[in-house]
């Protein structure tokens, strides 16, 4: 029996014919009550047009209009408002982010159906963005009533706010536009016109006739050399200016030298003009140009992604009412309400209620979380299927997702010395281009054919210029930030993917690194001493709970549920790495390592296991034994790197077994307990003295020192302020794996940039010789130099896609 398909949809129909539409006459079946409503709405509006122009099969629409219409309004609070539109001379301005269109007939069809709301003035829709520019009146048309009509035929539309990265973006590329627009249309003004001038030299033409071709011809090719070919003369003056060369002063050569040649052959009515080579040349450049842009603005969207995850609105609770407010104005302190399917709009704490938290979109982990009354979410993750009240604890540009967004951006300014030594071979290169091609004009000129010297000089300026070799190592870097960052990766410092490939030792912190770093309380070795007898273990808990507030150590929180009641202490003092001290009715108290706390080697045989100790006026009251569960996948990714000939060793803080015990289940290579800051950096830089790249692994709290002393550093899970944190890359998942998607990343990066870098100085090294001996002619040239940029790029690109990262 044939399968029916969704007239809307094109699905399979499970549902026999309960829902049903008469159509142009015809009985049409649809697979459910959703995709019925969005039919009958577009044909009712007389837009049926839509199901015959349609290329692909419409989004199944999931809900009913009607069903979102409380979810919409939110977005007509004035607070919310004035966040995501802009008043303009007639009527406000709106961009809106659409899902669901598939094909430019989804376009058209949401076009023409907002068009004919008489409050709204104006609606532009790009289907391949998916994005609409909607001008209206908001006192006649509520926002919330656009983006249901938008909803009734079955696509799903949001306020867009972009950044300003992606406003300069859109004007960046409408300059591309304008460009390649003017350029392409003189061209086949000035093209028409110069086969005219050619057929006229073989069948005869008027010399008055002749001369207004040629001023013609120069007039319709000013607006391309004074407006689209602009930007390479602009460039190419910065750079003569700054004493530098780039790849544009042989570009600006090639174009000005040709017009203005042809603008003396035309004034002087002596010799041949070349109008439209000068039209064609700037096209094709501008042609490449744009595709090039186009192809790197690809890498960069993948890294401004989490901006189109930033809440708009949020729903804030005040004397037991409900208030829709802008999230870009939620304070500290704060509390709102998160309902099933809602994005949480800023940082917090749960108050009140279960959910599941889907965090995929920070940490690439795509498990859902269990979330209950206490634990710590996060803004830009997805509530999935309760209500939630939540104190607010970090607004939303402080938030965890506004850090990372903020540390995207500096990561991508900046440019790594790969890049830089690239820069500088490609200055090189111009530098002796000019020199080549001054040779060859003399060469050609004086020896070979004076009349095809011009030619031929312009073919060397083209054909040689190094774009590729400039574009070869920042695309490859960018698309590898782009795609670590899907992982939830995060690379701070660019520099450490130049790294990376060169690494021979990984050293590992245990505590909150090799392990989970949450702490239970497993036993509680009172010593007795005069200074400590007195006090329970109640109270004895409840004065470290005290004391470990004041620590962000892992090893802190496993006290915090002992905590009773608030105790007063003094000359409170961490060392980093090794334990806390203060002042407690008149006595010095210390929480930490045996080595802090000063525990003697008679006393530390008889504490077994124990890995924390506490001191009383140096007064040994008791040892504490604290279970740390080994994190999931750490034995994997330590036989993998192994496997892979890294040499991995552990650098640990703890002096009790536990830290040799872990690193004979893990077999590492080398390790060293009881190590002080002072110890790992010493540690780090004795293999660095030896020649070895090391990367440390840590949990970004207390190793900042060996962050400093490793080549490259790489923090865990590292907590909420991350641009705090000084290691190199974050890993935002839980999951220690990610490191080996790191050095996977590393490699595959420097394989393309080889790759690039190989093609871009093997196509010069080819093209040079060709050039000179008059091989290629200009319109060869302008295409190769394209071509080679493109093919670097689309190298590059592969970095995004490529699934083994």
């Amino acid at each position: 029996m044939a399968t029916i398909s969704c007239f809307h949809c094109l699905e399979p129909v499970i549902t026999g014919e309960r829902f049903r539409l008469t159509i142009a006459g015809k009985q049409e079946l649809f697979c459910c009550a959703g995709c019925q409503a969005v039919a009958q709405t577009i044909i009712a509006s007389g837009l049926d047009d839509y199901y015959k122009f349609r290329t692909k099969a419409a989004a199944k629409a999931e809900r009913l209009p009607t069903e979102l219409l409380a979810s919409l309004q939110q977005y007509d609070s004035p607070e919310v408002m004035a966040d995501i539109s802009q008043p303009q001379q007639h009527g406000t301005e709106i961009e809106l982010a659409i899902n669901g269109m598939s094909c430019a007939a989804c376009a058209w069809l949401i076009e023409k159906h907002l068009s004919r709301q008489v409050a709204i003035n104006k609606v532009s829709i790009n289907a391949s963005t998916q994005r609409a520019l909607l001008n209206w009146q908001p006192g006649q048309l509520a926002l919330s009533e656009i983006l249901l009509l938008i909803s009734q035929l079955g696509y799903q539309a949001s306020p867009f706010i972009a950044d300003e990265q992606e406003s300069q973006f859109k004007a960046e590329l409408n300059r591309f536009l304008k460009r390649l627009a003017v350029s392409g249309i003189m061209t086949m003004q000035v093209m028409m016109l110069a086969f005219a001038l050619y057929f006229g030299e073989y069948s005869g033409i008027d010399a008055s006739h002749h001369g207004y071709l040629r001023w013609i011809s120069m007039l319709l090719t000013l607006p391309v050399v004074l407006y689209a070919a602009l930007p390479f003369v602009s460039s190419a003056w910065r750079s003569i200016k700054a004493r530098q060369l780039n790849m544009d002063v042989p570009v600006s050569l090639a174009i000005y030298y040709t017009f203005f040649a042809s603008a003396y052959a035309t004034v002087t009515q002596t010799g041949e003009v070349y109008f439209e080579s000068v039209c064609m040349f700037t096209f094709l450049l501008q042609l490449g140009k744009f595709f090039e842009y186009r192809a790197r603005a690809q890498a960069r969207d993948a890294t401004s992604n989490l901006l189109k995850i930033m809440p708009v609105s949020a729903t804030l609770l005040k004397d037991d009412q409900q208030h829709v407010v802008s999230a870009r104005r939620l304070q500290s302190g704060d509390t709102i309400m998160v309902k099933p399917g809602e994005t949480f709009p800023a940082d917090g704490v749960v108050l009140t209620g279960n959910s599941t938290v889907d965090e995929s979109m920070l940490t690439g982990e795509y498990t859902a979380i269990s979330c209950q009354p206490g634990q710590p979410v996060l803004a830009g993750t997805i509530n999935h299927d309760g209500l939630l009240t939540v104190t607010v604890s970090a607004t939303l540009a402080h938030s965890r997702l506004g850090q990372i967004i903020q540390l995207q951006q500096q990561t991508l300014h900046t440019k790594p010395r790969l890049v830089e030594k690239t820069d500088k071979l490609a200055r090189y290169f111009v530098e002796r281009l000019l020199l080549i091609a001054a040779a060859t004009f003399a060469l050609w000129y004086i020896w070979l054919d004076a009349d095809r010297a011009f030619w031929v000089t312009l073919s060397v300026l083209v054909a040689t210029c190094p774009c590729a070799l400039s574009l070869a190592t920042p695309t490859a870097v960018t698309c590898a930030l782009a795609r670590l960052n899907r992982h939830g990766i995060l690379v701070k410092n660019a520099q450490a993917l130049e790294t990376l490939p060169e690494l021979s030792h990984i050293i590992f912190d245990k505590t909150g690194t090799l392990t989970e770093g949450r702490f239970s309380i497993t036993q509680i070795n009172r010593i007795p001493c005069s200074a400590g007898d007195a006090i329970t273990d109640s109270n004895l808990l409840n004065l470290i709970a005290n004391l470990e507030q004041h620590s962000e150590h892992p090893i802190a929180r496993a006290f915090a549920g002992s905590l009773q009641s608030k105790l007063q202490l003094a000359d409170i003092d961490i060392s980093i790495g090794q334990g806390i001290s203060a002042t407690w009715q008149n006595q010095l108290l210390k929480v930490g390592s045996a080595d802090f706390c000063q525990v003697s080697a008679a006393q530390l045989a008889l504490t077994g296991q124990a890995n924390v100790f506490v001191t009383l006026d140096q007064q040994l009251v008791a040892a504490i034994t604290l279970a740390d569960s080994l994190r999931a996948g750490t034995e994997q990714l330590i036989s993998r790197l192994q496997q892979q000939g890294y040499q991995v060793g552990m650098l640990s803080g703890d002096s009790s077994g536990q830290a040799a015990k872990l690193a004979g289940e893990l077999r590492l290579d080398f390790m060293q307990q009881g190590c002080s800051p002072a110890d790992k950096v010493a540690a780090i830089n004795a293999l660095v003295t030896k020649g070895h790249t090391v990367l440390m692994v840590g949990d970004g709290i207390n190793d900042s020192p060996g962050f400093n002393a490793a080549h490259i550093s790489v923090a865990v899970e590292s907590g909420t302020d991350l641009s705090k944190n000084q290691a190199d890359v974050l890993l935002l998942q839980p999951d220690i794996g990610a490191l080996a998607t790191l050095l996977s990343a590393g490699k595959q990066t420097a394989r393309v940039i080889r790759q690039n870098l190989g093609w871009a100085v093997g196509y010069n090294l080819l093209i040079i010789p060709l050039a000179v001996a008059g091989l290629v002619s200009p319109y060869v040239a302008v295409l190769g130099m394209s071509f080679s940029s493109l093919l670097v790029v689309s190298n590059s690109l592969r970095l995004l896609k490529n699934k083994s990262l």
